[in-house]
């Protein structure tokens, strides 16, 4: 009798299958992502959902969730980054960066309170692919957070994004931080955006006479940007 089983199931059922080597489990996830139809989240879910399974292919199946999106994954993906494997966080966190939904940013930017590094990486991250909708979530965190560390990603991640909504607030932090990273980082920032009112360049002309040589530096580096730009 001819077998009626399509590619796409086929590859669900070698996913589903533990006995199969984790590459080739990790290939047939990408061919679901690639033939992506509705059947194929139940079992992205049920991945995720066992502590017993292979991490990397946890890791595939929380990625793979981040491609195919809809509501459906982001609900999975908002509930298995906050668990308690910091792989399976981390990776759920990148995925969640992936789908690039607004609604993912305050559990991201609670991330960045995470003791694990790689949470914090990955959070840190995701920030940034979400794009446009998180720049009021970031500018909110570079002024107001009692954490430097945290405030250093959201410099970084503004100075990435280059969005000028992001210059008075870090031509302010520049004129008051006291912490050198957070300040390096926000001026760093300005030169990535390359633009803004014309106070940018007179608090920058300022830091490049601190007494930090590193500020001094990102300074001048970031004179050099903009003024490149306005010429």
């Amino acid at each position: 009798m001819p077998d009626d089983t399509t590619p796409l199931e086929t590859a669900i059922n070698i996913v589903k299958q533990k006995e199969y080597p984790s590459s080739s489990r990790l290939s047939a996830i990408l061919y679901m992502v690639e033939k992506f139809e509705p059947i194929c989240i139940p079992v992205l879910e049920e991945i995720l959902h066992d502590p017993q399974e292979d991490s990397d292919v946890r890791s595939g199946a929380a990625l793979a969730l981040g491609k195919v999106g809809g509501d459906r994954a982001f609900e999975i993906l908002k509930e298995m980054a906050q668990n308690e494997d910091a792989i399976i966080k981390s990776y759920s966190m990148q995925a969640l960066g992936i789908l690039g939904r607004e609604e993912s940013v305050p559990l991201l930017l609670n991330a960045l309170k995470d003791e694990d590094n790689t949470v914090f990486a990955s959070a840190a991250e995701a920030l940034g692919r979400i794009g446009k909708p998180a720049v009021p979530h970031l500018i909110d965190l570079l002024n107001n957070s009692k954490a430097d560390d945290a405030r250093c990603i959201a410099a970084w991640q503004l100075g990435t994004l280059r969005y000028s909504e992001a210059v008075p607030s870090l031509v302010n932090v520049i004129r008051i931080e006291k912490n050198p990273d957070v300040m390096a980082l926000s001026i760093w920032a300005l030169g990535e955006i390359g633009f803004g009112p014309s106070d940018v360049l007179e608090v920058l002309k300022w830091a490049r006479s601190h007494e930090d040589p590193a500020i001094n530096k990102r300074a001048e580096m970031a004179i050099k940007k903009i003024t490149r730009h306005v010429n």
